[in-house]
């Protein structure tokens, strides 16, 4: 693949990508802490569109029905940009595969087929913050994303290394305490304890938005 080659092929994708919504746009070298289970792609595009902050506002608490309904809209819009991305590539002759931005293959640990979150460390879109997901610059946590994993080698992006200083809003207002001093001090399963409850309660889905509210609310101060 030509410099020239990968440039236009990396151009169209962002064109692709904004044309159906995303804010930020980045390419991942494919590396072996993020394994792929598909087959053999040495690059990934990410994509990010905002969350509403009208509609993350609701969630002071706990999650809102609203907030479920506009999650699941983002998520559908994200899988319709995964497919413009891939379209654009394979029109190029490169073989592209567009992962869904909210498929839980695992359901006892709620995990995905792969982590969106640590491609987009690695596509250059932010750094994974004391409650495990992405940090955006302007938009912190309030993001969410999808990948296409692709043949074509386009450039990558520098991972970002960052975390989230003094910053602690998160922690306390975690519902289920589980965000620690760190990023590796999560707690997994005092927040799924919690997503459960929610799902029967609130959501019908393994979502809560609360911490979500305040990282994207000091991102913006």
């Amino acid at each position: 693949m030509t410099v020239a080659a990968a440039e236009a092929a990396k151009a169209e994708v962002e064109r692709a990508a904004r044309a159906g919504g995303a804010a930020v746009v980045g390419v991942a070298a494919v590396a072996g802490e993020v394994p792929v289970p598909f087959g053999d792609y040495p690059r990934a595009v990410v994509a990010a569109i905002p969350l509403a902050r009208g509609v993350l506002a609701t969630c002071q608490t706990e999650p809102t029905r609203l907030y479920a309904h506009h999650y699941r809209v983002v998520n559908a819009a994200l899988d319709n940009v995964g497919c413009r991305i891939a379209a654009a590539l394979e029109s190029r002759g490169y073989e592209a595969l567009a992962v869904p931005a909210s498929q839980v293959v695992d359901w006892e640990n709620t995990r995905g087929a792969v982590s969106h979150i640590r491609l987009a460390q690695a596509a250059g879109l932010g750094f994974v913050g004391r409650h495990g997901l992405l940090v955006a610059p302007r938009f912190g946590a309030g993001v969410r994303l999808t990948s296409v994993f692709t043949t074509a080698e386009l450039a990558p992006a520098e991972p970002v290394v960052g975390d989230c200083g003094s910053c602690e809003r998160c922690r306390p207002a975690c519902p289920a305490q589980a965000v620690g001093a760190e990023a590796a001090e999560w707690d997994r399963e005092a927040c799924l304890a919690v997503l459960r409850d929610f799902k029967k309660r609130i959501t019908n889905q393994h979502i809560c938005g609360v911490c979500v509210r305040v990282c994207a609310e000091a991102a913006r101060r």
